[in-house]
């Protein structure tokens, strides 16, 4: 049974108040001839801007983006911690960011996001196709490039909020699309006390297109139903190929336990399921960017039984060195691109990689993606 959600009165919106109450125009938005559509129809934006959101411990975003220099996170409601959602309001905002980028205005969060385009948006209709919940910080793993982990004092004492009602509600009215792309992050999501709950609610109700972000500390019954019935991505941020760098890294001495709970993932999985699992590694200059910790991470993900691996750099370092970014860095990731290949898997690139891409697809990019 689908559980009812109270609402609290807000003031109808009117043009006069709409600016007011929703959108701080001059803050937000800058006007910017590089974002100014000459093609009849087309506009600047994004899937997110269109039909995302996202769940965050303090707020309400059109998405989770932050690899590029602007920041990303664009704002639909501030201050949030599990209160009653007044969906009106929510695709009200949503519509007067189109209305901006249509005419030039872009969000200064959305300004050189790769995943800015110009295109005919279809943004008929109230609903979220693309989702991320990531509404907490709590961990079993202590990554050193991670934020909670290098502020604990800020994470610490944070209140969880629950999402579930949120999501039977969205499904209840219509608003949450049957085949939206359905992402979590954190934190770590097998924690929530609610997380087998609401990956059973999808799963119960036919969603498919499920993303977890997880340590793979914690083994999920829920998980491993959503890979089994080819329903559910999982990505199991390993970063290292010897237990040696990722005690350096993740700071916990689980290496064992996550590679057998990849193992266990993927083994009892079909051929396609096996596509599902992969393993992230976040290159760390100083700590693992060498050929030889890549080279252990891609043969034990191929000894699991890994058909994907995905490659992503540490956030903070990226954003220092982002204008000039060492061969070195390249040429790990063409290697990393070539073994994987040769082995006959997926190869994937993370959102700040992909950054890195969009940056320099004129030079080192264009070589590393030409068709052989």
């Amino acid at each position: 049974m689908i559980e009812p959600v109270l609402y609290i009165n807000i003031p109808k919106l009117t043009e006069k108040n709409i600016n007011d109450n929703l959108i701080n125009e001059d803050k937000m938005f800058v006007y910017n001839e590089k974002y100014v559509s000459k093609k009849d129809g087309c506009y600047y934006s994004c899937p997110w801007i269109e039909h995302g959101l996202v769940f965050f411990h303090n707020k309400i975003a059109n998405c989770c983006i932050c690899g590029h220099t602007a920041g990303g996170h664009t704002l639909l409601r501030d201050n949030y911690s599990g209160q009653s959602i007044d969906w009106d309001r929510i695709f009200k905002i949503k519509e007067i960011y189109r209305k901006f980028h249509k005419k030039g205005k872009i969000n200064k969060n959305c300004i050189g996001c790769p995943f800015l385009k110009e295109a005919k948006w279809d943004n008929i209709g109230n609903f979220i196709d693309n989702m991320y919940i990531s509404h907490w910080s709590n961990c079993n793993s202590k990554c050193i490039y991670c934020f909670s982990s290098q502020h604990p004092e800020k994470f610490e004492n944070k209140k969880r909020y629950s999402v579930l009602p949120i999501l039977k509600d969205m499904f209840q009215r219509g608003y949450l699309s049957a085949d939206a792309d359905i992402s979590f992050g954190g934190g770590e999501p097998t924690l929530l006390d609610e997380f087998e709950d609401i990956m059973n609610f999808l799963l119960d109700n036919y969603f498919w297109g499920i993303r977890v972000h997880t340590s793979g500390i914690k083994y999920s019954q829920a998980m491993a139903r959503a890979i089994n019935e080819i329903r559910g991505y999982v990505v199991v941020s390993v970063d290292a190929g010897s237990k040696e760098v990722y005690e350096k890294v993740k700071q916990v001495p689980m290496y064992d336990m996550v590679r057998e709970n990849i193992r266990k993932y993927a083994l009892q999985t079909t051929f396609l399921g096996r596509f599902l699992i992969s393993a992230k590694y976040i290159i760390i200059p100083g700590i693992n960017d060498t050929k030889e910790e890549i080279e252990k991470w891609i043969l034990a993900n191929k000894e699991a039984g890994l058909y994907t691996t995905v490659l992503d750099i540490e956030e903070n370092w990226y954003h220092e060195h982002s204008n000039n970014i060492p061969k070195y860095i390249f040429d790990l990731v063409e290697y990393a691109k070539k073994r994987s290949k040769k082995l006959h898997t997926n190869f994937e690139l993370y959102e700040r990689l992909q950054n890195v891409y969009y940056n320099n697809r004129g030079n080192f990019f264009k070589r590393l993606f030409k068709r052989k």
